[in-house]
């Protein structure tokens, strides 16, 4: 028998496991992929370069919901993660996006012919950086590398990077980050998730709760989330989410409002708590001045929970909700701009119950696992050379 391709996935976290941080990448790492792409032809493990004061001088393993992920040693130790690649060998690398971290992974590999697939999640060209820069009431840091973007441009020369996006509004970002020639292919595999198929859409009584689901990080605007809480009492507001970096000056910017009657904090939530609050919320508010199209937004309109956001991939907040256009800098003066998307939404319940049904049967029809497996195998297999 054919032994099953390996994978090796690449990313910065993996939502809380082996003892790492909560975010949109490490979410799309720990439960879908590592959950839904191992089969009898792929297995996976994850890898994560060493970061911190702590040095690592040998490859450590954790067990993570029955998938190897591994701690790479620390960078003046990089000859044992070469040692350590070299008997893993791989088949094929997995990256969800390429952070510094992931590239610097790549760079050490021994056989630089191994193949990449990048998996375009949020590709920031400067000007992207620009539009966050306007921030002041909290900056947040540029993580901007022309390193992995040239390393990125060179493999694709090379033959040895292919691509896939989540969103085809980042294939234009992409293309320029990377310095990819225009006619590049970069097939369309959308982030998938998990679909509760007994849910009724039309049946379910939706509750007049508006929520927030994010991080408490300055890209978010979490501030603004709060504002609008403040402008409509009538409404009960929740964060979902918590600080992870930078916990001290998030505190700070965000205790003035906790004392907000209508605002309730939440924390960090996952799993059947999480899903609970989405159901019963009619809208989900996204105030970033940056996203790529999060997880989230699949997330609420899977539910029939539709969006008001600043933001607009691929179109779907005008689709299935309210733009309110762009909001630039701190972003105070365009509460009300937010304040107008959900006042519409909710007091036209019957349009929004219409808009709820046409969410869910998009996400039903475009974000399925089913389809991200058939999807993802394909394009791994597409490119692996053995």
């Amino acid at each position: 028998m054919t032994r099953p391709i390996k994978v090796a996935l690449l990313v910065d976290e993996y939502f809380g496991g082996a003892k790492t941080a909560f975010g949109g990448y490490g979410f799309l790492a720990r439960h879908i992929v590592a959950k839904h792409l191992p089969n009898d032809e792929f297995e996976v493990e994850v890898l994560l370069k060493k970061t911190g004061a702590k040095l690592r001088y040998a490859p450590k393993c954790y067990m993570v919901d029955g998938i190897p992920v591994y701690h790479l040693a620390s960078t003046p130790w990089d000859w044992n993660n070469r040692r350590f690649l070299r008997k893993k060998n791989y088949d094929v690398y997995l990256s969800i996006e390429l952070t510094n971290r992931s590239f610097e992974i790549m760079a050490i590999e021994p056989d630089t012919s191994k193949p990449l697939l990048l998996w375009v999640q949020d590709p920031r060209p400067k000007a992207d950086w620009e539009e966050i820069d306007t921030v002041e009431l909290f900056a947040e840091d540029s993580y901007y590398h022309q390193p992995t973007y040239d390393f990125v441009h060179q493999a694709h020369q090379n033959g040895r990077v292919q691509f896939v996006t989540q969103a085809h509004f980042l294939t234009p970002k992409a293309k320029e980050l990377y310095r990819l020639p225009a006619d590049t292919p970069i097939p369309f595999l959308p982030n998938p998730i998990e679909i509760d198929r007994d849910f009724d859409v039309e049946q379910y009584p939706k509750k007049n709760q508006v929520i927030f689901l994010g991080r408490i990080e300055s890209v978010k605007r979490g501030w603004l989330f709060c504002e609008i809480a403040k402008a409509m009492p009538e409404l009960e507001f929740i964060v979902l989410g918590k600080s992870g970096r930078d916990q001290e000056a998030n505190q700070k910017i965000m205790a003035p409002y906790y004392e907000i009657e209508n605002l309730t904090f939440a924390g960090h939530v996952e799993g059947e708590r999480k899903q609970q609050f989405l159901r019963d919320a009619k809208v989900l508010v996204n105030t970033s001045i940056h996203e790529a199209l999060p997880v989230s937004f699949l997330e609420a309109l899977e539910v029939g929970t539709l969006l008001v956001s600043c933001q607009n991939p691929d179109n779907l907040t005008e689709r299935f909700g309210h733009y309110t256009g762009v909001v630039l800098g701190d972003g105070f003066d365009k509460v009300p701009l937010f304040v107008e998307g959900i006042r519409k939404l909710i007091d036209k319940e019957a349009e929004r119950q219409v808009l709820a049904i046409e969410a869910r049967q998009y996400i039903l029809d475009t974000h399925s696992i089913e389809a991200f497996q058939r999807d993802m195998r394909a394009a791994l297999k597409g490119i692996v050379k053995r």
